[in-house]
């Protein structure tokens, strides 16, 4: 069921109230500087009202209710539609959609999955933070944009913490699991960093953007956001590469010690060869000089020791063992 809360504020007044309708905040639109209608898991019958009260093109309502879109700008006349992912992590890690309509007097934000985030604007909003009261609709999107990016920081610090572990478990002891999960790592870097990329551009496009509904001052902060993005999408192919390097020095270090058990069986295979072959000649049954003697033991003794040791000795001296 769709859940829609609404924040209404000025330089001199600030409202706030959930579980609202969309007429309710259209209301609200005519009576403040800014108005912030912030829907959560919207259903139809709400798509349907935002089209008939605000006017969103339907086109733009039907990729709010999609949660796959890669981020992108579009411009209907004077709202601006903006697409931008969230990174959510829970058992697995993917991401998220977050639509934004910008207008003259307002900003609407569309997401499944609630965005804990966003918690933080409210407060700052409730606490008539100066900057944000005076500015407008564009400026409280730069907010909610610029938001979206810092989240991704701690989701890369994460991923840091979780390379160095798996780095020290790959040097200590290399195995085949360890080298599946920095696999599962790379993978999981891979389709986050393809699916953030697109948002470099999209911060970039709306740093140009020629429209009133973003003034010259927003769009300055919006370059901001995009060298954050860049560091990010940075970021994200570094430690991809380090996933890369360190599954090849797990691959590397596992075939050292299949190499290393393969040379002790090698070395302990040659030194046995003369026992093997002196037991094997003796004990043939046909007669041969000392049979069923002290000497024949003697001598069959000597000849299984002597090679041995000699053998021994020389692979010694090479380094081999």
């Amino acid at each position: 069921m769709a859940r829609v809360e609404v924040i209404a504020y000025s330089a001199e007044d600030f409202l706030e109230e959930k579980e609202v309708t969309i007429g309710r905040c259209r209301e609200l639109i005519e009576q403040y500087a800014v108005t912030w209608v912030n829907i959560v898991d919207p259903d139809g019958h709400t798509l349907a009202e935002l089209e008939t009260l605000f006017g969103f093109h339907p086109l733009a309502l039907e990729d709010s209710a999609k949660s796959d879109l890669p981020p992108k700008v579009e411009v209907y006349d004077d709202v601006v539609f903006i697409v931008a992912r969230t990174i959510v992590w829970a058992e697995e890690i993917e991401t998220d959609q977050l639509s934004l309509f910008v207008g003259p007097r307002f900003v609407v934000t569309i997401h499944d999955q609630a965005f804990p985030q966003l918690e933080d604007i409210r407060i700052h909003l409730r606490k008539k933070n100066p900057r944000l009261m005076k500015a407008g609709p564009d400026f409280l999107a730069y907010t909610i944009l610029d938001v979206v990016v810092d989240s991704y920081f701690p989701h890369l610090d994460r991923f840091q913490d979780i390379l160095d572990r798996l780095e020290d478990d790959i040097v200590q002891k290399p195995t085949a699991t360890a080298i599946s999960k920095i696999h599962d790592i790379r993978v999981d870097l891979t389709l986050i960093r393809n699916a953030l990329r697109p948002q470099r551009d999209m911060y970039g496009t709306l740093s140009r953007l020629e429209t009133h509904t973003f003034k010259r001052e927003t769009r300055n902060y919006m370059r901001d956001v995009q060298d954050h993005m860049i560091r990010v999408l940075d970021t994200l192919d570094t430690y991809r590469e380090v996933s890369t390097s360190l599954m090849e020095v797990g691959a590397t270090l596992q075939a050292n010690q299949m190499n290393q058990v393969i040379k002790v069986l090698t070395v302990l295979f040659t030194i046995t060869i003369p026992l093997t072959i002196v037991t094997s000649a003796f004990g043939m049954n046909v007669g041969f000089p000392g049979f069923n003697q002290p000497e024949g033991l003697y001598l069959a003794l000597g000849l299984m020791f002597l090679p041995t040791i000699g053998l021994t000795y020389w692979m010694w001296a090479k380094g081999w063992l």
